[in-house]
């Protein structure tokens, strides 16, 4: 099995794209050989998706890349590092690189992780989109299709 895993937060303004992303592939039944999953709330959840005996995980979710609002790119949990002060590890602190080292932490080897980042204009406390990322929605569902596309 292969997951497309939207996470955000729906009023946090552009940290909604995840899951608009994962949310409109399912609309559309765009998921033929995946399975998108809108994953809002304990980021925790995200190990449910993490097992070895799953092919490969695209994450997609708002990424402070230093790039232009509405860019993204695909990565690797290993080829960045967080930038996130956290208190420590907790259900309220969504640092999604320190859930990854404790699911493996926990479950041994992960399945094969991919992160697609797209840079936010704004995390506001307010349902939406900038406009920015609103005029390239369409262009975020179709890569993540394609993306997984590629990997089966």
């Amino acid at each position: 099995m292969r997951y497309l895993v939207g996470i955000g937060n729906y009023y946090g303004f552009d940290d909604s794209i995840g899951l608009r992303v994962a949310e409109a592939i399912g609309e559309r039944g765009l998921d033929r050989d995946f399975r998108a999953v809108d994953l809002g709330g304990n980021l925790l959840d995200l190990a449910h998706y993490l097992g070895a005996e799953v092919e490969q995980v695209l994450i997609v979710d708002s990424a402070r890349m230093g790039s232009a609002p509405g860019e993204y790119a695909f990565f690797t949990p290993e080829d960045v590092s967080t930038r996130k002060r956290t208190a420590g590890f907790s259900t309220h602190e969504g640092d999604l690189l320190k859930v990854l080292e404790f699911a493996a932490s926990v479950s041994g080897p992960l399945a094969p992780v991919t992160i697609m980042g797209i840079e936010p204009a704004d995390v506001s406390s307010e349902p939406g989109l900038s406009a920015p990322l609103t005029e390239r929605f369409d262009e975020y569902v179709g890569a993540a299709v394609a993306f997984l596309a590629a990997k089966g």
